[in-house]
């Protein structure tokens, strides 16, 4: 993990908390700028590829083919690209993802150039810089609360989606004038020189590194490990599931948006830019809500009137409507996801923060292409307007199903407790091999038997959400006062990992489960190394 300095930190709390503040941090400010740039030079390049597609009379399934290779990659290696980020150098992994998108790039432009780009080089290509995105990305995210203070991370992933949002709307119209006075090549030029740029901000960012303890995790123990984290995290469940749903139906808007336009580029690009002014107004309204509103509440507020969005364009007919429509549509939808993202930010812990981050990707972009695939089938079969409608509806009962489904409040809760004591024994063993079992001994009132029994149950999700592999409960047949919680870890080094993993939150759980020990002494824990080759 790198952090800013104590002294920006403090800085940062006198400051006026509005959406703007994360720029007066120098590092994401020179970070925040270059990414618009090559942000509007990755839209421009965008549209430089259709059009070349285009102007070689490519099928439907090629075209599609630039969709698929510029998700795929991002689907498939996004968790293994997160263990890395949680593991080393995030700002060298983001230095790598961009310099292979650059390459990728500087390939396409030089094809370009001297006249050979093909569709199968252009996609190949472009397969290419996805795969450097897929590197960068989750190590992008998760640099976030390394450039701005704790109280700012929330503020900051608004304005990236903010970046985002703007250099969608403007990008192609920049692409579009630029294909059309100098040609496709000098679009796909201009994008290698903007990736240059941001290269450049992120290379000369610094960052301060704490000692680290451990050594890092393998690929399969770090996706493992996220895994298990996503699977005993009630903020990762609820997370997920959430926003796989909300991307299932949401989707419509953007796959039957180009079919509701009439195939006119010009009115699907007012829509676009509808739906942009939209998402870049309703980051100043979030910036007001979060300080205001349940985050529960906003999601399910945005959720809703998303739905509603969709269900008047299914049955409007007046344009003008539409268009306002649109606007609060992008609204609602940069609502929704800054607010997923800034929950994650804030309730995961640091050391799986990269990977929990690659997962609500993943699971948000499954949603999305399924619903697209879905909504855009419907509306071949019946009709885009039904299709919608359909799709707004389904979203609207989704959203109130889930509704009990609620996030933690945001707070520092759930940052891991710096400097937590390690057990220190001179034993020959590999830290490695011989699993390790750990064995602790409370003596509990019997009158309190079914209030132990509700705090340790979730001490138990605590255990196996940092590490354990199995876990159990047992009461002694005689003194009914004597209790054993047994967990079985797969090895020294995870056992350590286990520690180092405690949060704030983990830890008032511990203790309430202590304070119910009524011994002279403290609750007593034993650890034991199996045994594979007895020593005689």
């Amino acid at each position: 993990m790198m952090l800013i300095s104590k002294q920006q930190s403090l800085k940062a709390k006198n400051k006026k908390n509005s959406l703007f503040t994360p720029l007066t941090f120098k590092p994401f400010r020179i970070i925040w700028f270059a990414d618009l740039i090559a942000n509007l030079g990755t839209w421009a390049q965008s549209v430089a590829s259709v059009w070349i597609l285009t102007e070689y009379h490519a099928s439907s399934i090629t075209l599609a083919m630039i969709q698929v290779v510029t998700a795929l990659p991002l689907v498939l290696l996004s968790i293994i690209s997160g263990v890395w980020a949680d593991n080393y150098d995030r700002r060298k992994l983001m230095l790598m993802g961009m310099f292979l998108e650059f390459t990728g790039g500087a390939l396409i432009t030089s094809f370009a150039f001297i006249g050979y780009l093909t569709s199968t080089k252009l996609i190949l290509s472009i397969l290419g810089m996805s795969i450097g995105a897929s590197l960068a990305v989750p190590a992008w995210q998760a640099a976030i609360n390394e450039q701005v203070s704790k109280n700012q991370v929330t503020n900051a992933v608004i304005l990236n989606s903010v970046n985002y949002n703007f250099a969608r709307a403007v990008g192609p119209v920049i692409g579009g004038i630029l294909i059309n006075t100098v040609g496709t090549a000098w679009v796909f030029l201009l994008n290698c020189l903007c990736y240059l740029g941001l290269i450049w901000a992120v290379w000369q960012w610094k960052q301060i590194y704490p000692k680290r303890i451990l050594p890092p995790e393998h690929i399969f123990e770090g996706v493992i490990s996220a895994l298990k984290f996503a699977k005993y995290s009630k903020v990762m469940r609820s997370v997920m599931l959430r926003s796989f749903v909300f991307g299932l139906s949401a989707s419509a808007l953007w796959a039957l948006l180009p079919v509701l336009a009439n195939t006119k580029a010009s009115i699907y690009g007012y829509m676009l830019g509808a739906l942009g002014t939209g998402a870049i107004m309703g980051s100043a309204i979030v910036n007001k809500l979060c300080n205001l509103v349940d985050t529960n509440k906003m999601i399910s507020s945005a959720s809703i009137l998303l739905s509603i969005v969709m269900l008047l364009i299914g049955s409007l007919n007046i344009k003008l409507l539409i268009f306002g429509a649109l606007m609060i549509g992008g609204s609602c939808w940069i609502t929704v996801l800054a607010s997923y993202n800034s929950s994650v930010q804030m309730l995961v812990p640091d050391w799986v923060k990269a990977r929990a981050l690659a997962l609500y990707q993943t699971t948000l972009y499954a949603g999305l292409a399924i619903g697209s695939f879905c909504w855009g089938h419907i509306a071949g079969i019946i009709n885009v307007k039904v299709g919608l409608l359909i799709a707004g509806l389904l979203l609207l009962i989704s959203t109130i199903a889930l509704l009990k489904l609620k996030l933690p409040k945001l707070d520092d809760k759930y940052n891991s407790i710096m400097n937590q004591a390690q057990p220190k024994y001179k034993l020959e063993f590999s830290k490695y091999k011989e699993s390790i079992i750990v064995s602790i001994e409370y003596c509990i009132p019997v009158n309190k038997t079914n209030e132990f029994i509700n705090i340790i149950i979730k001490l138990r999700t605590v255990r196996l959400r940092n590490g354990a592999k199995t876990w159990s409960l047992y009461r002694n047949v005689e003194d009914k006062e004597i209790w054993q919680e047994i967990f079985l870890i797969r090895n020294w080094l995870q056992y350590l990992r286990m520690l180092s993993r405690i949060t704030i939150a983990d830890k008032i759980i511990i203790d309430k489960v202590n304070k119910m020990h009524i011994g002279i002494k403290p609750p007593r824990t034993y650890q034991g190394i199996q045994q594979i080759k007895p020593k005689i």
